[in-house]
């Protein structure tokens, strides 16, 4: 048989030049890539199978690599519609194909020097070798089956192509397998027939979920397939793919939501009603009336419905997940100062809010930082609970693009934290108001007659938001760390001895050594702004109301501190301390403890008078109420409570209201 061979020369060359070749394609093309051309060839050839073998040398260097298809071969009798045209092809008017220029082939030269297609076409063999130095000139010549490539040897038809001459690296298999697998993952899903294998380990669909349903109009019926992949695929966007009864794609259009954060699809509608648009001929002009149909008008709207009921399932999971996150990362506030009960709803509540925001516009959160997202989520809290729900609804329906549904839902949250959330601010904000009015009543006229123990200890232990909002959450400690604290307290010097100069003008010694200072230990878990667990030790110590604050209780703090600081109960690395020294007022001789309250004034932590690792404050009663007031004017100036009833109250009545929980 070989003997009656006649070669046929069908070498030539393109007429574009080599340079021209080159500027099509791109500079950055991935090693990947040009093996990627060469598999969508094989299957826009009808292909089933297709193998890729990497050979590598002992160094790990690659030799070659064979690319093998079972397709039709290369119709080497019409050189001319082929490998001699480029950037044009008689395959751009298939949408069941991939390759539409024609010049996918010759990406190799992004890789090697020398390309080799072996081919078998109609039972006849041929050679075709393409070189990276001279992309325009194609070699093409018939052979006899005796040299043929011994991978096509045994096939009817088909082509191997062997890529020589490597002068980049080629990744490893797994690799390799990672990439194809975003490149061909949505046809081998199409396609369950096809296969694609590197070294002989099959390319398989990147993970996803699957999710169908069909519907009937106009009495045909077609069911529609949505692929949701977890990572975007390497070159294909969301498309919508029009099958007929036989699985060939007759068209495709992108999908209505594409570029949408996160959220890649395909998706497949199959029909036998596609049948009538699936000839090759005239296909422009028949897929133009399949688009003004009334039946394809109906299936359109029936799969947009179907895509966003879908998109918003994925962005209500995304946007419970993300929140989450948020809440783990320290992003929404803690509500430490608030009841258990409260707390709950209150977070929850946010949630809600920012999980529509996420839901309406899910680039928000993800382009901001978390710095930003602190800001708008605690900005969103606190506008929730104020008398400006109603500005909060305005901005978000003026900002975001949200339906009416949405906006009804919206208003309802915000009615409902008018009816439910607000009263309880402003009732707790009135308790504390209430409290501190009273508190400043005793100070004022019943200092000398009131007792540490237990007047001003109930009073304490029922309102430790008094020392700022950071001890407002402080609770009872185990008995062994305060016995400790206590024990280390009876070393400080001088610690429960009281001098005539400590006695406030109009208070005696005699009067004042009958009280006792008030000694409270806290220790709780709390979390840093990175959201780290850290122990918190807070040491309160109340001077009794007839003394004065001067430079010998300072130095007491200071020598506590010390000791503190050397034991080994309280020198761990995860806890961190304070110390708050509270009397009634610092006495108008000491110079000591108004010096460093103005040395650490730019700190901007009221009453700090020591940093470093254990923290020293000093306040006055009078401080701490001015403190509150400060913080709450506006909303107690809104409240315009009447306090002419104050004066009225009994010592032993402002003390017994006092020592009620005022949360």
């Amino acid at each position: 048989m070989n003997q009656n061979f006649k070669a046929v020369d069908f070498s030539g060359s393109n007429t574009i030049t080599d340079e021209g070749i080159k500027n099509h394609f791109k500079k950055e093309l991935e090693a990947w890539q040009p093996l990627a051309e060469l598999i969508w060839n094989g299957l826009d050839a009808n292909a089933t199978e297709v193998s890729v073998t990497v050979r590598r040398n002992d160094m790990g260097g690659v030799e070659s690599i064979s690319v093998l298809d079972n397709g039709d071969g290369i119709d080497f009798t019409r050189p001319l519609d082929n490998f001699r045209r480029f950037n044009d092809s008689l395959k751009r008017k298939s949408h069941s194909m991939h390759g539409s220029k024609g010049r996918g082939r010759l990406a190799f030269h992004k890789i090697c020097n020398r390309a080799i297609w072996f081919t078998k076409f109609e039972n006849q063999d041929a050679y075709i070798e393409v070189e990276s130095s001279h992309l325009r000139d194609i070699k093409g010549t018939t052979i006899p089956s005796a040299q043929q490539h011994a991978l096509l040897s045994t096939q009817g038809s088909g082509t191997c192509v062997e890529l020589l001459n490597f002068f980049r690296p080629i990744a490893e298999t797994d690799s390799l397998l990672s990439q194809l697998s975003l490149e061909f993952g949505w046809h081998l899903a199409l396609n369950s027939g096809k296969r694609i294998q590197v070294d002989g380990r099959p390319v398989v669909p990147p993970a996803h979920t699957r999710v169908e349903r069909t519907i009937k109009i106009d009495n045909e019926e077609f069911k529609i397939e949505l692929l949701h992949w977890a990572q975007k695929l390497q070159s294909e966007k969301s498309y919508n793919y029009l099958l007929d009864s036989n699985g060939n794609v007759i068209f495709h259009m992108p999908s209505s939501l594409n570029h949408k954060p996160g959220y890649y699809t395909s998706l497949f509608i199959s029909s036998s009603w596609f049948d009538a648009y699936s000839s090759d001929q005239a296909l422009s002009q028949e897929l133009q009336t399949l688009t003004t149909t009334k039946t394809w008008k109906q299936v359109s709207k029936s799969i947009v419905d179907f895509a966003q009921e879908h998109y918003r399932e994925f962005l209500i999971t995304q946007a419970d997940e993300q929140i989450e996150e948020f809440v783990e990362q320290g992003d929404f506030p803690d509500y430490k100062e608030l009841s258990a009960a409260y707390s709950e709803w209150r977070l929850s509540h946010l949630k809600s809010i920012v999980r529509t925001i996420i839901i309406s516009d899910p680039k928000l959160f993800k382009n901001s930082n978390k710095r930003q997202r602190k800001i708008i989520i605690r900005l969103l809290d606190r506008i929730a609970v104020s008398n400006e729900n109603d500005a909060l609804l305005d901005v978000l329906e003026s900002v975001l693009d949200l339906d009416q549904n949405a906006m009804q839902i919206f208003s309802d949250q915000i009615k409902k934290a008018k009816l439910n959330n607000i009263i309880k601010t402003i009732e707790t904000l009135q308790k504390r108001e209430m409290a501190i009015a009273r508190i400043s009543e005793i100070m004022r006229n019943h200092f000398k007659e009131t007792l540490e123990t237990p007047d001003l200890q109930g009073i304490i232990e029922a309102n430790t938001w008094l020392f700022g909002n950071q001890y407002e959450s402080i609770g009872a400690e185990e008995d062994t760390f305060t016995k400790v604290a206590e024990r280390l307290r009876e070393r400080v010097t001088g610690i429960n001895e009281l001098n005539a100069e400590d006695v406030e003008d109009g208070a005696s010694l005699e009067g004042a050594n009958r009280q006792v200072d008030l000694f409270l230990v806290r220790r709780t878990m709390q979390y840093d702004s990175l959201n780290k667990p850290f122990f918190k030790c807070v040491i309160i110590e109340i001077k009794r109301p007839s003394i004065a604050l001067n430079k010998t209780h300072l130095r007491q703090v200071d020598e506590y501190a010390a000791i503190l600081n050397r034991h080994p109960d309280f020198n761990g690395i995860n806890t961190k301390y304070e110390i708050v020294l509270v009397g009634r007022k610092i006495s108008d001789a000491d110079y000591e403890i108004n010096s460093r309250l103005l040395d650490l004034a730019d700190k901007n932590e009221p009453g700090l008078i020591g940093s470093g690792t254990i923290k020293r404050y000093v306040k006055t009663w009078k401080t701490i109420t001015e403190e509150f007031g400060i913080a709450n004017n506006f909303l107690l100036n809104t409240l315009q409570m009447q306090r002419d009833s104050l004066e009225k109250e009994s010592r032993e009545e402002l003390i017994e209201n006092l020592q009620k929980q005022t949360a």
